[in-house]
């Protein structure tokens, strides 16, 4: 092949390759925050139901998978083990609201969301009175078949002691 040629065919291949890339870029840039409010409605449909005391059908919001984890209160814990917990506290909420100060999302991949939501909480449960306090909530959010599902989730009260003793029964704090 004559050399004369194989310059400018090389030159056109890269100028033609960048640009494509360049494009897939851009377009990717569009595409960030659509995705990061799709994973977002998952987070929020989650917040709803609990503001609406349907623990269980937040839920299914939450993966099932072997590689899914949740931390809650220092333990690790399966979907399964959130579900039991859920059933077990659930009957006794009789007020909750979260309200999320702030969405804070970091874009990880077209099928992956990384929040950490600092989340003001009212909570009363049944014989005790009102507590409100904060806590941060981080969650990894991924795409699934098809379907957007936290994947990951860890809360982290701001004074655990405190939160302890107001979420604790008058009778059991003196055992």
């Amino acid at each position: 092949m004559n050399r004369t040629l194989i310059f400018p065919l090389f030159m056109g291949v890269l100028i033609w390759g960048q640009s494509c890339g360049s494009r897939e870029a851009k377009l990717a840039e569009v595409d960030k925050k659509s995705i990061v409010n799709a994973a977002k409605a998952t987070v929020q449909k989650v917040f709803d139901a609990s503001n609406n005391l349907k623990f269980l059908d937040g839920l299914n919001y939450y993966s099932g998978d072997a590689d899914a984890y949740y931390t809650n209160n220092g333990t690790v814990l399966s979907l399964n083990d959130l579900k039991k917990s859920y059933s077990e506290i659930g009957s006794s909420v009789e007020i909750l609201k979260n309200t999320i100060d702030s969405w804070n999302s970091t874009f990880l991949s077209e099928n992956t969301v990384a929040f950490t939501l600092p989340i003001h909480l009212k909570i009363k449960l049944a014989g005790i009175p009102e507590y409100n306090g904060q806590l941060v909530w981080s969650a990894i959010v991924q795409k699934r078949n098809g379907k957007w599902l936290i994947v990951q989730s860890h809360e982290s009260w701001l004074n655990c002691v405190e939160v302890m003793s107001a979420l604790t029964p008058t009778d059991q704090k003196k055992n």
